[in-house]
């Protein structure tokens, strides 16, 4: 598993940065501790494979997605979990926190055309706001 690490650790990355969730509200809906979740994105410790399983299971990609070289997240698996656990409380309100500001420009400002021409922040701000996501101005 050693030469599987880097992998496990940029598909792992991927997966949480593709969810839009900080490291804490990851660790927390996978039921691992922040220090951990570190610890195999950054490849740098060995790891337990409960904690890959419990990744897998909670975001339904298999151990077997997870251990490919060319990986990548669903586009829409965010949007698939909330709908998923809508009735599971806990995780639901891990869920439904704001996604971060390198998902929303991933998921929702770059496939559109508003970054064609020089736009003022406070344009970027309001286009976010109609769709559901505030963020402060300092951050974009």
């Amino acid at each position: 598993m050693s030469s599987s690490i880097p992998i496990i650790a940029k598909n792992i990355r991927s997966l949480r940065e593709g969810l839009g969730m900080s490291i804490k509200g990851f660790s927390e809906m996978g039921n691992i501790s922040p220090a951990t979740l570190v610890n195999i994105e950054n490849g740098k410790k060995s790891f337990r494979l409960k904690s890959i399983e419990r990744i897998s299971e909670i975001t339904n990609v298999s151990l077997e997605e997870l251990f490919k070289e060319n990986f990548s997240p669903a586009k829409n698996l965010r949007e698939q979990l909330i709908k998923q656990y809508e009735n599971d409380i806990e995780i639901s309100v891990i869920l439904s926190s704001p996604p971060t500001l390198q998902y929303t420009i991933k998921q929702v400002v770059l496939p559109t055309q508003l970054l064609r021409s020089s736009k003022e922040i406070n344009e970027i701000k309001e286009f976010l706001s109609i769709r559901g996501f505030n963020h402060k101005g300092n951050s974009i």
